[in-house]
């Protein structure tokens, strides 16, 4: 037991279908898309691969989702003969409530905290399979998986999620963050020299991509520093960055230059 996964589902009837919200368990699943941290990989699992599903649930030592427990665990249970609720299970909307004491939206604080949502509705996804769009389907799904892992990182990273209250943005606490944060790991990558690679989400003036940076300065909560892919001088705010990785060291003519 290793794997870590993200999970999303797709379901083949609305609530209006099968008669409320009450009968989600019979909503049926018509693709679940996954994110497995060992392999680095995205895959959607139609109902005739559910086996193979099932084997590596199982197997995980970690399952993160969005309102999981009480939605995609519900619809999904009738596959399988072991007790899915028995499985170890990060339900991130479950942490919300727990810190704000009411819930939010997936594509609500996606927006907020990444800067981009989600690419559709699940009205898009039903669509999508009852017009045998599967190529649409997977790549929504998928999407939905992309953004669920990305707010999990943010707040592994961070320590906190954001999100809008009466137009001001304000952080979500959350309890799955472990180690240095973001904000740690640039003052150690500063006082050793380090030259690193973040991943900066989308700004109202850039786009997002990666950058590799040598840090000159950190104040307050925003970082100064060399950036390789503009040859110069740029600010960065904190609370942009998804992640880090270290590169190396930070080369001694640019270290001396500024």
């Amino acid at each position: 037991m290793s794997d870590k996964i993200v999970l999303d589902l797709e379901t083949k009837k609305s609530f209006e279908e099968v008669g409320g919200q009450h009968k989600a368990k019979d909503l049926e699943v018509s693709l679940c898309g996954v994110y497995s941290y060992d392999k680095d990989e995205f895959r959607a699992y139609k109902e005739e691969e559910f086996k193979e599903l099932g084997q590596l649930l199982k197997s995980a030592s970690l399952i993160i989702g969005f309102n999981s427990k009480s939605f995609d665990f519900t619809v999904l249970q009738p596959y399988f003969k072991f007790k899915l609720s028995k499985l170890p299970h990060l339900d991130i909307l479950e942490e919300v409530y727990h810190a704000l004491g009411h819930r939010l939206k997936l594509d609500s604080i996606a927006r907020t905290t990444l800067g981009e949502g989600k690419s559709g509705t699940g009205l898009d996804a039903l669509w999508y399979y009852k017009n045998n769009q599967w190529d649409k389907l997977e790549k929504y799904c998928l999407d939905d998986v992309r953004v669920t892992r990305e707010i999990y990182e943010y707040g592994r990273q961070h320590g906190h999620l954001w999100y809008e209250n009466m137009g001001r943005r304000e952080t979500i606490p959350v309890r799955w963050g472990n180690g240095a944060t973001v904000k740690e790991r640039l003052a150690m990558a500063y006082r050793n020299g380090e030259q690193i690679e973040i991943d900066y989400l989308r700004t109202e003036t850039e786009e997002r991509g990666l950058r590799r940076i040598d840090v000159k300065l950190i104040k307050n909560e925003q970082i100064q520093a060399y950036c390789h892919l503009k040859q110069g001088i740029r600010f960065f705010n904190i609370d942009k960055i998804l992640k880090i990785n270290t590169i190396g060291r930070q080369n001694n003519w640019q270290t001396k230059l500024f």
